[in-house]
């Protein structure tokens, strides 16, 4: 059983949702993805062909009375957002309206099949509230935490005092996020792997290549850098809209997804030596592999001490996009250091010279070896090891 309670419908989950319930169903498992608060359409319709059965009703007296209480939740902390700005009480009652969605999933699916699931696995979980959630669904499982947000303050720590996080196993994909989660849950059992999958078939052929510049009506020869995702406040965006323009060498400059910043993308479109095109999300996942497909490469850049998974660092390993990366993550520079270009964090004048060089000479490749460098693993594989962390 797969749960994915994240309200948004964008993001690299949707990369391993899919390919996980195909995983089960292929090998003969009854896959279950519950999502409460909603589901692309496309995304629905994929799993059904895969043969899953999507849940996105709570079912049950206690899965509609938890989702209940934790739709009431969200909008309290929503309210409390507006009247209490920048302060932590919000977070806080974010905390506890994810806990009572996830306990609500794990509860619905117990109702539908009237026994504990084998493997219930919670993609996007909460980084608190552990061992609650597990007593209120009475569901043993698997909680994968991408990054930690926000901590528990008094009252939810208290909440969270009331449950022994027994029975419940935490799955980090960085070691960096592991240690924020052990050091605020000393007694709570977690293992390191990175969340995102990859398999051998998506590697970007030249067909794909000049199919997608069709598509998105780019010249064939001309140079050009993706910039893919939303501009959360953990990427350097300002570090590469200076880089942008000190550029010597012409450069197409297609930006993918939401949100982006309008002042920064102004300064995007009047840098010298830029074309930009902006395609704004959400995007599907077929969209954003033709904008890689569109780009000769890509950009992650992040504020120094950052260590959470990056799912767009693994997107160019498994699509074999060339990759120019800041040094943010010790890890993380040594993963990709023998195939990447890595530069300095917030040094616009050195992304700037790597940009013009990759603009004048295309950086080779990611090697097939790219994605077994990061540690992904095929949906079989992740579906296998997932079984056997089972508590």
């Amino acid at each position: 059983m797969l749960v994915e309670p994240a309200t948004e419908h964008a993001g690299h989950w949707q990369d391993a949702l899919v390919p996980l319930a195909a995983a089960a169903t292929a090998e003969g498992h009854q896959a279950v993805v519950v999502t409460l608060n909603g589901i692309p359409t496309h995304i629905h319709r994929t799993l059904q062909e895969h043969r899953a059965l999507v849940l996105t009703r709570p079912r049950g007296a206690g899965g509609r009375l938890l989702f209940t209480l934790g739709k009431g939740t969200h909008r309290g902390a929503a309210i409390t957002g507006r009247l209490l700005p920048h302060r932590r009480l919000p977070h806080q009652v974010t905390l506890l309206a994810r806990c009572l969605i996830e306990a609500a999933s794990l509860c619905t699916a117990r109702h539908v099949f009237k026994c504990e699931p084998e493997a219930a696995v919670i993609l996007t979980a909460s980084e608190a509230l552990h061992g609650l959630a597990r007593l209120l669904s009475r569901t043993p499982h698997l909680r994968v935490v991408h990054e930690v947000n926000t901590t528990e303050d008094l009252f939810v720590r208290t909440l969270g005092r009331l449950a022994s996080p027994h029975k419940v196993v935490v799955v980090c994909p960085t070691r960096a996020v592991e240690d924020e989660v052990r050091e605020r849950f000393p007694e709570l059992r977690t293992t390191v792997h990175p969340f995102a999958l990859a398999a051998p078939e998506e590697r970007i052929t030249d067909d794909e290549r000049a199919q997608a510049r069709r598509a998105l009506g780019i010249p064939d020869k001309v140079p050009v850098l993706c910039v893919v995702g939303g501009w959360w406040p953990h990427k350097d965006m300002a570090t590469t809209v200076t880089a942008l323009e000190r550029l010597t060498q012409p450069l197409h400059v297609l930006v993918a997804g939401d949100p982006t910043d309008p002042d920064l993308l102004h300064r995007i479109a009047a840098a010298p030596q830029v074309t930009l095109r902006i395609l704004p999300g959400p995007l599907r996942p077929v969209d954003i592999c033709q904008v890689y497909a569109a780009s000769s490469f890509t950009t992650v850049l992040r504020h120094p001490g950052v260590g959470k998974e990056s799912g767009l660092v693994a997107d160019c390993a498994r699509f074999g996009v060339p990759l120019l990366v800041s040094d943010h993550a010790p890890d993380l520079t040594r993963c990709v250091s023998a195939w990447a270009t890595v530069v300095p964090s917030q040094d616009p004048d050195a992304l700037a010279d790597a940009i013009d060089q990759a603009a004048t000479h295309p950086p080779p490749a990611p090697p097939p070896t790219a994605a077994t460098d990061l540690g992904l693993r095929t949906p079989r594989q992740m579906l296998a090891f997932l079984k056997e962390l089972m508590p």
